[in-house]
């Protein structure tokens, strides 16, 4: 993954900790809006906006796990 975009490791591992950042603050503001009685509609698209986000997040994270492993034999 650093190869193909040309990050180093330790700019991908700052770019994935501040999405988990970006997640906490998604989740938190999803809670936020239900205790303020936004309407369920709004929560809903908000739900699938983090959703979409979140598994961007979890792609990114499976594909460098995947290139991290040694090649098969």
């Amino acid at each position: 993954m650093a190869t193909l975009v040309r990050l180093t490791p330790q700019q991908i591992e700052q770019l994935l900790d501040d999405a988990d950042d970006m997640e906490r603050a998604l989740k938190d503001m999803n809670e936020e809006l239900v205790t303020l009685g936004v309407p369920q509609d709004t929560i809903t698209r908000f739900g699938k906006l983090h959703d979409r986000f979140s598994g961007w997040i979890r792609f990114l994270r499976r594909q460098r796990e995947l290139g991290a492993e040694p090649p098969a034999s």
